[in-house]
């Protein structure tokens, strides 16, 4: 059990500390309830832009390089990123070091001065980024199975924006943007580690004490069906890079710990039945995974793989026929329970580090304005039937609720190029 503290202060952030003397590090996150789903259409990246420009500079420290300066003389890990619901910052360092870690991160967070000449040279650096992500077939085919999955939705839409949107954004917009969400109720501070000799809700207290409310919505998804169930982009390339998604459950859905037992069985580890089918027997993939997306009100599981482009249609033959059988005879004993144990450990060693127990503290805060010990999510995992996972296979894996997308070779196109799985089963 890992002991903690959660308070909501007077200006409505929400602080949980997590102290603990078996290291020697502490970490501070701080979360803001804000992403890609909050912008508008034409403004398309503005959260990932704004989360760059933190790191350049403040009123105390004006100019990037100060800022670097001091992170990379304490030799902390610091870092930030976005998400499509979430953004966050965190700083990992010496617990000895809090105060001055606690100093820069409350620092940036709280006194931004976006300086015009950073804003128009940054987006040649976020601009770089999306070519990259664009460049790259391994990355690139998770933006087309996000579009595909949730076309009309900001979800569909590459977090990073595109050349246009990103070209436009102005140091108006960001000022105006970071006016309206990144407020005190919009907050969660998370602090784990060892405190030594500090006081970390004092230090908040102290230095975030501003108030105001943030503005920001998202619009619900509503789509329950995949209108193109195969989306394929030629490319000169050799391999065929996959994604075969379906849709599945919000984040918080009971359901949540039967489907990570079903995404661990199929795709898990070395030991899964497709890494094992695919790879080991066959020889047609360097890697094959399965992973889970979930967001507020929906959520997808996906298969991903890069094969041999001869072999295309038999990966995604052996991957669907891995699906009818668990749809059909559920879980084998022996692997329901190694799966159940494959997510208790992965959890222990997660929560090892200060920087994860942080993280896993502030995002159940976000999403559910609560915390479950491990314990309680373990007995959560053991309590799942075989049944379950037959169950929650055959509510996810259905017609018009999956859909496949992939970036290979261009003779191919015309072949794949929004045809029906079936003409691949």
């Amino acid at each position: 059990m890992i002991k903690y503290q959660l308070k909501t202060l007077p200006n409505g952030i929400r602080l949980v500390t997590a102290p603990f003397t078996t290291s020697e590090a502490v970490t501070i996150l701080i979360l803001v309830g804000v992403g890609g789903r909050f912008e508008k259409k034409e403004q398309r990246g503005i959260s990932h832009f704004l989360e760059h420009l933190f790191f350049k500079g403040t009123k105390k420290r004006p100019s990037p390089y100060e800022l670097a300066k001091e992170l990379d003389g304490l030799g902390a890990y610091y870092n930030a990123f976005t998400t499509e619901e979430y953004t966050g910052f965190y700083i990992q360092s010496d617990a000895r070091d809090f105060d001055k870690s606690f100093d820069l991160i409350s620092d940036l967070f709280l006194n931004p001065i976006f300086p015009e000449e950073e804003v128009e040279k940054e987006k040649g650096v976020i601009l770089e980024e999306a070519n990259m992500r664009r460049d790259v077939p391994q990355l690139y085919v998770q933006m087309l199975a996000q579009k595909q999955m949730f076309p009309n939705s900001l979800l569909g839409e590459d977090l990073i924006g595109t050349p246009e949107t990103i070209k436009k954004i102005t140091r108006a917009d960001i000022i105006e943007y970071f006016k309206n969400s990144y407020c005190p109720d919009q907050t969660i501070i998370a602090i784990a580690g060892n405190p030594k000799k500090y006081n970390w809700e004092k230090e908040v207290e102290r230095v975030f004490n501003s108030s105001g409310s943030g503005k920001l919505k998202f619009e619900k998804i509503s789509q329950k069906q995949v209108k193109k169930e195969i989306v394929y982009e030629g490319r000169e390339v050799d391999q065929i890079h996959l994604i075969l998604s379906a849709l599945a459950f919000p984040k918080t859905d009971p359901r949540r710990y039967a489907l990570h037992i079903l995404s661990t069985i199929l795709g898990g580890g070395m030991s899964s039945r497709l890494f094992s089918e695919i790879r080991e027997k066959r020889a047609l993939a360097y890697y094959v995974k399965s992973g889970i997306d979930a967001y507020f009100d929906t959520g997808l599981i996906v298969f991903s793989a890069g094969v041999k482009s001869d072999k295309f249609q038999d990966a995604v033959k052996i991957i669907m026929e891995q699906i009818e059988d668990l749809k059909k005879n559920g879980p084998k004993a022996d692997e329901l329970q190694r799966a159940k144990q494959n997510i208790r450990g992965h959890l222990a060693l997660a929560l090892e580090d200060s920087f994860e127990i942080a993280s896993y503290f502030a995002e159940q805060i976000y999403y559910e304005n609560r915390i479950y010990q491990t314990e309680e999510t373990i007995k959560n995992l053991e309590k799942v039937s075989a049944a379950q996972v037959k169950k929650v296979a055959q509510d996810i894996f259905q017609k018009n609720r999956m859909g496949l997308a992939a970036v290979g070779p261009k003779k191919y196109s015309k072949k794949l190029q929004g045809k029906s799985l079936e003409i691949l089963v």
